[in-house]
């Protein structure tokens, strides 16, 4: 994926608009300048970068996507001084460069004009209000850099930082920028690096029947197969998965891959009817785009939504934010099942859920953490429970690691769990030896009273 529009920026000759010129000769024109003026001229580099470049490709499609580009530039030399100097220099970002440039508040005007020409939608013959974000990163010659490296550099930097801080931002280069921010740009490069490689892999956590002895289903967790460090946990890489916006192609890749093995599994165990989750982010569910996006990979993929289940970590975000609701309301209405994760056991959240399109509700690790003075906790279950029976929804209990941990949760009528005591989170091929073992028997077998 992408293989095309990296050929496609790689051609001189293919540039985006008729005043942009090649990389390699904007990267020339700086390094002349700086060469004739030395210290005595002034020049402004400002990098345009467009937010979530993966998920616009994947989900507009690679000539839509260089219509957008091309209708940016566009925009872009529209507000340009007439001696600026522009280049595309990779898929996702624009490089503008402006000799004897003014004050700093003009240059701060001309960003902020620039930021605002992307907020326009764009639109074509088939696509009506896309929409887009850009984080603009800005320097000056000679305070930001003496070379074109130390100058492209600091500018990458900034333009990373504005990414970082949620994009539809402009960040100015200063000096102790570098020390603030360089180990976490070079982590994100890390990051994007590892999508390209496909070196995100998902791990399952079984969910069981405890009752019936059965395997329920199994929750989806990201990991990231880092070549030199081993297997990182999401919380390595998630939050600036969400700062730049790579979480939307992150997590609609998730989802493919979920799909596909959640049917390779059917296919393997037909007598089961496993039932696989994966977590969406706020982030991802305030993108308007999100319910047709899964929609369109489930009906690609011809898979029964009934057996999809997709996480939030909030009821009570449902009603507060229109473009949440649409997207649940959607997505459950296809036939998703829409579960609660991390469930705390309150009146508030007890009240929030029967409001929200749920169907499972888990309850978070820190309903087990106090078994022996859980008298008002008990209580506040007992409602819940009543509600799940007379609504029918399911009730899961996660954090499930020890034997008086698990008696607890069956005497309190839970009839769904996880946890470490049953196993940790296993690869795919750790996952089917384990259905085939069916090694939850034994610990399951021992005379619990229920």
């Amino acid at each position: 994926m992408f293989s095309r529009l990296k050929k496609y920026f790689k051609e001189k000759n293919n540039i985006i608009h008729e005043r942009a010129v090649p990389k390699a000769q904007i990267l020339k024109q700086i390094h002349r300048y700086i060469k004739k003026v030395g210290n005595f001229g002034t020049a402004t580099l400002i990098l345009i970068d467009i937010d979530a470049f993966h998920n616009l490709v994947e989900l507009h499609g690679e000539n839509l996507y260089l219509d957008m580009m091309k209708e940016t530039a566009k925009r872009v030399v529209d507000l340009l001084p007439e001696n600026a100097s522009i280049s595309q220099i990779r898929e996702d970002g624009i490089l503008i460069f402006i000799p004897n440039e003014g004050t700093q508040s003009k240059i701060e005007k001309l960003c902020k004009r620039l930021l605002e020409s992307t907020h326009i939608p764009f639109e074509n013959a088939n696509i009506k209000d896309i929409h887009i974000t850009t984080s603009i990163g800005v320097c000056t010659y000679p305070q930001s850099g003496s070379s074109v490296k130390s100058l492209i550099d600091n500018l990458d930097l900034a333009s990373f930082v504005s990414k970082r801080s949620g994009g539809d931002k402009v960040t100015s280069y200063y000096a102790t920028l570098s020390d603030d921010e360089r180990d976490n740009k070079m982590y994100y490069e890390e990051i994007r690096t590892a999508i390209q490689r496909k070196e995100f892999v998902l791990y399952y956590h079984p969910i069981l029947d405890l009752v019936n002895h059965t395997i329920y289903g199994a929750e989806a967790l990201m990991r990231w197969n880092h070549p030199t460090k081993g297997i990182l946990p999401p919380q390595d890489f998630i939050q600036l998965m969400e700062q730049t916006g790579d979480i939307h192609w992150v997590g609609e890749w998730g989802i493919d891959q979920m799909i596909r093995f959640q049917q390779e599994m059917q296919h393997l165990y037909p007598k089961l009817n496993l039932v696989f989750s994966l977590n969406l982010s706020l982030k991802q569910l305030l993108n308007p785009n999100l319910a047709r996006r899964l929609i369109d990979i489930a009906k690609e993929l011809s898979v029964r939504p009934e057996r999809i289940m997709l996480e939030i970590t909030d009821c009570m975000v449902y009603d507060k934010m229109k473009v949440v609701e649409a997207n649940l309301t959607r997505l459950k209405a296809f036939g998703f099942l829409i579960a609660v994760d991390s469930f705390p056991l309150d009146q508030q959240s007890i009240l929030a859920v029967q409001n929200a399109p749920i169907d499972v509700i888990k309850l978070g690790r820190s309903f087990l953490k106090d078994i022996t003075n859980n008298f008002s906790q008990e209580k506040l279950l007992e409602l819940l429970i009543d509600y799940c029976k007379k609504n029918k929804k399911r009730l899961v209990c996660e954090g499930i690691e020890t034997k008086e941990l698990l008696q607890y949760v069956l005497d309190q009528k839970v009839t769904l769990g996880s946890g470490f005591y049953f196993t940790r989170p296993l690869d795919a091929e750790a996952l089917k030896k384990y259905i085939e073992g069916s090694s939850w028997q034994n610990q399951l077998d021992c005379k619990l009273d229920v």
